[in-house]
C-alpha cells in the first residue's frame, strides 16, 4: 500500500527551556516537556512529580536523531548540557517510546551517553517498532549497556494518543495490531565504570524509519546521577554540576550565565570538608550555604585567609560588603559530619552576582580537606588531592571550556 509522504522541515537548533529536571540542552527538530499530566496514553512519569521532556518525529528535521551506523529519515534530538561523572556514579532517568507507525516501518529511539574526554558511545536505550515481539531494546540497533527495568517489553498496542505526535496521535498504519503503541515507563540505569570518569553529554533522539509518515516519539525523564538530579543551577534540588576538575589546583570549574543581581545559581561539587571560591566575570554578593547539621556554622575569610569576614549559620545566606569580591574562603566545616567524598549533594552553595545583563560568569571551588574517617576512608590533605583525582582518573584527559548554561530561573 503507497503511504503519504511529507516534506521534511528546515533545521531547526535552538537552546530550550526544559523542564527543571533536564540540563539546559540544545534541541534540533520538535522537542518539549510535560508539566506531569496525562496526555492521551501517556501518563506522568514514575518520578520527578510526573514531569517528563520529549523528543518527536513530528516536525523533525532530516538526518536528526539518528544512530549513525543505523540511519532514518527525519527526527529530532535533545543534546544535554555537559556534566562530570566519577566512576562508580550512576546515571538513571525513565523513558517511554511512542509510535503511531507499523506493518515493518520501524521507526526508533534512543539514548546514548557520550564520554567527551575519550569519544566512547555507550548506548543507554533503544526502542523500535515492530509488528510483535520484543520492542525495547530495539532490534537490529546497537547493544544496551545499562540495566533495564523491565529489561524488555512488547508494544501497548494501539495506544499512540499523544499530542507529540501531532497529527498522527491516535493514528496506527495497518491496525492497532501492526506494532503501533507505546512501551510504557521504563528504567535506565547506567554506572560509570572504572577508569571512565570524565566529562559527559546524553543525547536523546528518534527517527522516522524509511519514510517520512506516521510519527514517533520519546519521552523521557528523572535525569539523575547518584540520586542527584543532573541540574541547572535553578534551585537547591537542581544544582549545576561541574564541567571539569582542574588537573593543578583540584579545583572544580563551573561556568553559566546569568541576567539579573537577585538570580541565584546553585552549584555542587563532588566533596565538600572546606573551599576556598574564586570567580570571574562578576562580584560574588552573596552566598547560601547547606543546612547540614553543624551546630556552630561556618567562618567566612578573605581568599588569603588574612581577615575573617564573618560567621554564617548553618543553612544561612552570607551577604558581602560593598559591591562584593572576587571570591572567598569557608571554613570550619565540622569533621564530625564525616562528609562522603562520593556524595555529590554534600555541599550544594547558592550564590548571586553583581551584573546588569546577561554574563557569563566562571567559577572554581577548590576543596580545602583533612583526614575524615568515613565508610570509604580518609580524604586527603590539600596537597595531595589534586594528585588524588588525577592518578583514580576523576578528571578528563583534556581540559576544555564548559558549554555555557543559561539558569532559566531566578530565586
Amino acid at each position: 500500500m503507497l503511504r503519504l509522504k511529507m516534506a521534511a522541515l528546515a533545521a531547526t537548533i535552538s537552546l530550550i527551556p526544559l523542564s527543571a529536571d533536564t540540563e539546559a540542552a540544545t534541541c534540533t527538530g520538535n522537542c518539549g516537556s510535560n508539566a506531569g499530566t496525562l496526555d492521551g496514553s501517556i501518563v506522568p512519569s514514575p518520578g520527578s512529580f510526573g514531569k517528563y521532556d520529549w523528543v518527536s518525529t513530528n516536525g523533525g528535521v532530516s538526518g536528526a536523531g539518528q544512530i549513525a551506523s543505523v540511519g532514518g529519515t527525519n527526527g529530532s534530538q535533545l543534546v544535554s548540557d555537559e556534566f562530570f561523572a566519577s566512576a562508580g556514579q550512576v546515571v538513571s532517568f525513565d523513558f517511554n517510546y511512542i509510535t503511531s507507525d507499523g506493518s515493518g516501518f520501524a521507526d526508533y529511539g534512543f539514548a546514548e551517553l557520550r564520554n567527551l574526554d575519550t569519544g566512547v558511545i555507550t548506548s543507554l536505550f533503544t526502542a523500535r517498532t515492530q509488528p510483535s515481539g520484543t520492542i525495547a531494546p530495539g532490534f537490529g540497533l546497537p547493544g544496551v549497556a545499562a540495566t533495564l527495568t523491565p529489561g524488555s517489553v512488547p508494544i501497548t498496542p494501539g495506544a499512540s494518543f499523544w499530542s507529540p505526535l501531532g497529527s498522527s496521535s491516535g493514528s496506527c498504519y495497518q491496525g492497532p495490531t501492526a506494532g503501533c503503541g507505546n512501551t510504557g515507563w521504563i528504567q535506565s540505569d547506567y554506572t560509570i565504570g572504572s577508569g571512565q570518569a570524565g566529562t559527559y553529554q546524553l543525547r536523546f533522539g528518534v527517527t522516522n524509519w524509511s519514510d517520512t509518515a506516521l510519527d514517533s516519539g520519546l519521552a523521557f525523564s528523572g535525569l539523575v546521577l547518584d540520586g542527584s538530579t543532573i541540574g541547572d543551577g535553578s534551585s537547591f534540588s537542581n544544582p549545576l554540576l561541574p564541567g571539569e576538575i582542574n588537573p593543578q589546583t583540584g579545583a572544580f570549574e563551573f561556568e553559566f550565565t546569568v541576567s539579573t543581581p537577585q538570580q541565584v545559581v546553585w552549584i555542587d561539587p563532588l566533596v565538600a570538608t572546606g573551599y576556598d571560591y574564586a570567580a570571574t566575570g562578576a562580584l560574588i554578593t552573596s552566598a547560601i550555604f547547606p543546612t547540614l547539621g553543624d551546630a556552630d556554622g561556618y567562618e567566612v575569610w578573605d581568599l588569603g585567609l588574612i581577615s575573617l569576614l564573618g560567621t554564617v549559620a548553618d543553612g544561612g545566606t552570607f551577604t558581602f560588603a560593598g559591591a562584593g569580591v572576587t571570591g572567598f574562603s569557608l571554613r570550619d566545616i565540622e569533621t564530625s559530619l564525616m562528609l562522603n567524598p562520593a556524595n555529590v549533594t554534600a555541599f550544594v552553595t547558592g550564590l548571586t552576582f553583581a551584573v546588569t545583563g546577561n554574563t557569563t560568569i566562571n567559577v572554581s571551588q577548590t576543596p580545602v580537606t583533612t583526614f575524615v574517617p568515613d565508610n570509604n576512608g580518609a580524604v586527603p590533605e590539600p596537597g595531595t588531592w589534586a594528585m588524588m583525582l588525577a592518578g583514580f582518573g576523576l578528571m578528563g584527559a583534556a581540559l576544555r571550556r564548559r558549554q555555557k548554561v543559561a539558569v532559566r530561573y531566578a530565586m
